[in-house]
């Protein structure tokens, strides 16, 4: 295992749970200290974690996930999964829901490995595409699983994921003339998605436009996620000092830990946080670079763009760059499986980088 990514992954997490912490526990230790509930999240996330690192101590052959039989069944159980979810929720009458059990499972999250997994199988398996009708097979299997996801409703997770796929594809060596067809397909379903429920929609990029328009209602927590920055300053508050995980910022410790972490630890937390995910992010590129074997190389790149998208979607829906949808930050974000799936991404990382044919060295 590469000791960097190591080292940025065990901080990150340690980042992370110090936030969950921060933002579940301390509020509330001293007086309802019986209350068993307030240790849940941050138990729940530590035992999540130390499974994640389990596996990652295990040696794995990522070149058994490159059988058909095991590829295809990995995308199976990704829309099986997405269909039981869509099945429970209109049996639940419920308007949203996004997991399979309880509210810990959330399919999105093995979708995002299985869908990188199949991309990079396909591309290396069909070999040169010259044309872009052989390519449609692989983009009718992202644009179905999107399509699941953005009817939980999560808007935000299908366009992830086709932002995600569309990247691989293009770094897998597809010809423009083939790409480009794909890549308006692309462009067409999500303008789709985006328009669905269109009032919905308008409300959120209204917000990201002036959130000051709304304060009290559709641009409540953007401003708020503002307010914990600008509270912050340079060095923060403090641990557990901050004022904005009290109720004022709703999903202070998952879509919005970016701004809890700006309140408390100030701008070099956010400074330390980037540079952490500068190095994890960096590494997997560069292991892409020297890596020699084709499935490997995919494989790898596509983990590094999983968690450099949600990095930065994350971090500019924070600071109102970016319209307001909720995107977990891998390894900080309270959230069992999106910290599983992103550990077992650095599992699969870890066996292309220790066990793919390296690039001689000039």
């Amino acid at each position: 295992m590469d000791r960097w990514i190591l080292y940025a992954v065990i901080l990150l997490f340690i980042i992370g749970e110090t936030v969950i912490i921060s933002s579940n526990l301390l509020p509330y230790v001293f007086e309802n200290y019986r209350d068993l509930s307030i240790y849940k999240k941050p138990i729940y996330q530590l035992l999540t974690f130390l499974l994640g690192m389990f596996l990652i101590s295990k040696k794995f052959d990522y070149l058994l996930l490159k059988k058909k039989s095991v590829v295809y069944s990995f995308v199976s159980a990704s829309t099986l999964m997405l269909m039981i979810v869509l099945v429970k929720k209109y049996i639940t009458h419920r308007h949203v829901d996004r997991w399979l059990i309880g509210t810990s499972l959330q399919p999105l999250e093995f979708t995002k490995v299985a869908l990188v997994i199949f991309i990079a199988y396909y591309l290396v398996e069909k070999g040169s595409i010259k044309e872009w009708r052989y390519i449609l097979w692989a983009s009718f299997l992202v644009l179905i699983n999107a399509f699941l996801i953005s009817l939980q409703p999560d808007k935000g997770g299908a366009v992830f994921l086709l932002l995600l796929c569309g990247t691989l594809l293009y770094v897998g060596g597809i010809p423009k003339k083939v790409y480009i067809p794909i890549l308006m397909l692309f462009v067409l379903f999500t303008l789709y998605i985006l328009t669905s429920k269109s009032g919905y929609v308008a409300e959120r990029f209204s917000a990201w436009k002036d959130p000051f328009a709304d304060p009290e209602e559709s641009g409540y927590q953007i401003i708020q996620s503002l307010f914990a920055f600008a509270h912050g300053g340079l060095w923060g508050v403090g641990i557990g000092k901050g004022l904005q995980k009290m109720g004022a910022l709703p999903a202070a410790d998952t879509d919005y830990v970016i701004s809890l972490i700006g309140e408390e630890f100030g701008f070099i937390g956010i400074l330390l946080v980037f540079c952490l995910y500068s190095i994890l992010v960096g590494r997997l590129l560069y292991f892409t670079y020297k890596i020699n074997e084709p499935f490997g190389k995919l494989l790898l790149f596509g983990i590094a763009m999983n968690f450099a998208i949600a990095f930065l979607w994350n971090v500019g829906m924070a600071v109102n760059l970016l319209p307001p949808k909720g995107i977990a930050l891998p390894l900080l974000s309270y959230g069992p499986s999106n910290l599983l799936f992103s550990l077992i991404a650095i599992w699969l990382a870890k066996s292309v980088i220790s066990r793919g044919s390296f690039l001689p060295r000039l």
